[in-house]
């Protein structure tokens, strides 16, 4: 175990531990994970006892309603995720700075709808990545659902490999107790998120599909760029050997600047997807704007289109 530690520089779990995640080897890499210094949003208890996100200090942005909960994930922590049904008559306040105008209705009466489960990039949480996302959503005509990983946010624990695995497999089982079927799920994964994502998605064989936003092909080689080959059992987050056991379609979207993940890392996951939709190569983007880029969401939604055909078409 000595070698294994000063060989990859970071801290490995016992073997038992690792087994029991489903997470291979390497389990916990404290360099990989910077979660913000400070929360971006609060929970707090809203009219009737409901859980609602609120701005991380006095003053700020509101954020968007939905249906907020803490789940308790496989390995003891408790994390925050968030729902948001979309609503054909969502409209956001005019004010940048005031609330949105968005109430959650009950969970069942957008079921069928698609659903993005967004995994999220390493330096940020909740409170920078729902604002965001909930209005790609709403533009894209489907439901939303985003969480903390463990140790972000008001998560509670210390963020590790192991621990983002579980951390997703807690919020996919949460939406399947909520009525989400697989067939309607589309798995997001946004840099870090890639790792949780993939290993999801090589794992449930009947989601509908998967995006890749900035991924890189191997955790191990993005913290040692010099590396040239590490086995799948002792990589952290090996998503070249977990892109390749995915049955749904696989839409990988990177910018030709990107000096964080190269964009070579996102045309070999390309490259190796059993199913792959046609990918969105944002000429001039780096790692942190492929969002902002004039493609991005009428390819995701040409993506979606491939995939839900004249239904989602017609989705009002």
């Amino acid at each position: 175990m000595g070698f294994l530690e000063a060989f990859f520089g970071g801290v490995i779990e016992p073997v038992s531990n690792i087994a029991k995640s489903g997470s291979g080897f390497a389990s916990s890499f404290g360099f990989v994970f910077q979660p913000p210094s400070q929360p971006g949003y609060t929970v707090k208890q809203g009219p009737g006892g409901k859980l609602v996100l609120g701005p991380g200090k006095p003053g700020g942005r509101k954020l968007p309603e939905g249906d907020v909960v803490r789940l308790t994930t496989a390995r003891g922590s408790t994390i925050v995720a968030v729902f948001i049904p979309y609503k054909s008559d969502f409209k956001p306040a005019k004010a940048a700075s005031t609330s949105y105008s968005l109430a959650a209705s009950p969970f069942p009466e957008a079921v069928r709808r698609p659903t993005i489960l967004i995994s999220h990039g390493t330096a940020v949480d909740l409170g920078r990545l729902v604002p965001f996302y909930s209005e790609v959503a709403k533009d894209l005509k489907c439901n939303f659902c985003a969480y903390d990983y463990t140790g972000y946010g008001q998560s509670s624990g210390r963020p590790s490999v192991a621990d983002t695995i579980a951390d997703v497999d807690a919020v996919f089982a949460w939406l399947q107790r909520r009525g989400v079927q697989r067939q309607d799920l589309i798995l997001y994964g946004q840099s870090l998120g890639s790792g949780p994502t993939l290993d999801l998605a090589a794992r449930e064989k009947r989601i509908a599909g998967v995006v890749l936003h900035a991924a890189f092909a191997s955790g191990l080689r993005q913290v040692r760029p010099g590396g040239k080959y590490f086995p799948s059992w002792c990589d952290i987050f090996p998503n070249s050997e977990r892109i390749q056991q995915v049955e749904a379609p696989v839409c990988v979207l990177h910018g030709t600047r990107d000096y964080v993940v190269d964009i070579e890392a996102g045309r070999y996951l390309h490259k190796l997807a059993k199913r792959p939709a046609a990918p969105y190569w944002a000429e001039g983007c780096h790692h942190e704007n492929v969002e902002m880029s004039a493609q991005y969401i009428p390819h995701l939604r040409r993506f979606l289109q491939g995939i839900f055909g004249s239904s989602y078409a017609a989705l009002e």
